[in-house]
């Protein structure tokens, strides 16, 4: 089992198994009435209040822009929007979770450097999401340098900036990724909720 995937202990007894149900039902109703979405499309002006760390990449892709053969990048990910703490000691966090595709616009100078020798190749996993440059060639027209560092590499690209686009309502869950079904499969649509 990978390390960032860890089991869920089992109940001795169905006591136990009754009292985690109902503490698990508190926390669920705890957070769902704090937890707010505060818009459904995010972009390179809201970098500062984001963070990717643990995110998981279900797939990218290259979208086409012009016949000039400007792309766009696109990456199918579980974006980890909230950590809940335990509400007792020794128990795990929950995460509020949701399927994103993260877009990145007109990218170019593009380098991705990933090693998995003697690891299973399941997905992706972002450490950070680093913006090392902005430049504004014209006015108001500006080029962003950005390094996604992986768990096992890095991407790193330009671009004219970034859309993350919420496919779906969070979903709390006590891991930091959504099964296949949660999220509705892999996709890169652009579509918000």
């Amino acid at each position: 089992m990978p390390p960032h995937r860890q089991a869920v202990p089992l109940c001795v007894t169905l006591s136990d198994h009754l009292n985690n149900l109902i503490i698990r039902q508190k926390l669920l109703t705890q957070d769902q009435e704090i937890f707010n979405l505060d818009k459904f499309i995010w972009t390179q002006d809201d970098y500062e209040q984001m963070g990717w760390h643990d995110c998981s990449i279900y797939g990218l892709t290259f979208l086409p822009v012009d016949e000039k053969g400007t792309t766009n990048l696109l990456f199918d990910i579980d974006y980890i929007f909230k950590w809940v703490n335990p509400t007792k000691s020794g128990q795990p966090f929950s995460f509020w979770v949701s399927p994103c595709t993260l877009l990145f616009k007109d990218t170019f100078a593009l380098i991705i450097n990933v090693d998995r020798r003697g690891g299973t190749t399941d997905m992706l996993e972002i450490a950070d999401l680093y913006l090392v440059d902005k430049v504004e060639q014209e006015t108001n027209n500006w080029i962003y340098e950005w390094n996604i560092d992986l768990q096992e590499g890095y991407i790193k690209f330009k671009s004219s900036g970034f859309e993350q686009i919420v496919r779906q309502k969070p979903i709390l869950t006590d891991g930091q990724f959504l099964t296949v079904e949660e999220r509705n499969g892999v996709s890169f649509s652009q579509t918000p909720l």
